[in-house]
């Protein structure tokens, strides 16, 4: 197996939570991919995700869905539960969330870990993440 770690950056909007627990889905737009270790052969030139978010309480949360990537997906489950809280900044909340990572398509075979770290304003619809992924792949 050979491994890559990559950095990826997102700007990505959510909907409204509904329900109870409160849930909410989680869109990015494109996002950039950049090597930071490992063999660069069959690095993905752009990626995209959508996640589906239940707040377990005023902080806590699962977070799931699928990143798609060139032709291939990455399957993400959170590990325990990530957070979400208020930022110092007024208006700003601020959160992280640790994905374990299965592929498919393309990167069938591959698994490991991707960490999460965001802030986002609601009441403008902004949003900035940023991951690092470290990957095994076949």
């Amino acid at each position: 197996m050979r491994r890559q770690t990559w950095q990826l950056r997102f700007e990505p909007q959510a909907t409204a939570p509904t329900g109870e627990p409160p849930t909410f889905e989680v869109k990015s737009g494109p996002g950039t991919v950049v090597l930071l270790e490992g063999d660069g052969s069959g690095l993905p030139t752009e990626a995209s995700y959508v996640t589906r978010v239940t707040m377990l309480d005023a902080t806590a949360l699962l977070e799931e869905g699928t990143m798609t990537l060139d032709g291939g997906t990455l399957r993400l489950s959170t590990i325990g539960t990530g957070i979400m809280e208020p930022a110092p900044v007024e208006g700003l909340l601020r959160g992280a969330v640790i994905w374990r990572v299965e592929g498919a398509g393309r990167f069938s075979g591959a698994t490991g870990i991707l960490a999460s770290v965001f802030s986002t304003d609601p009441a403008k619809g902004t949003a900035v993440e940023n991951q690092v992924a470290q990957l095994f792949l076949p």
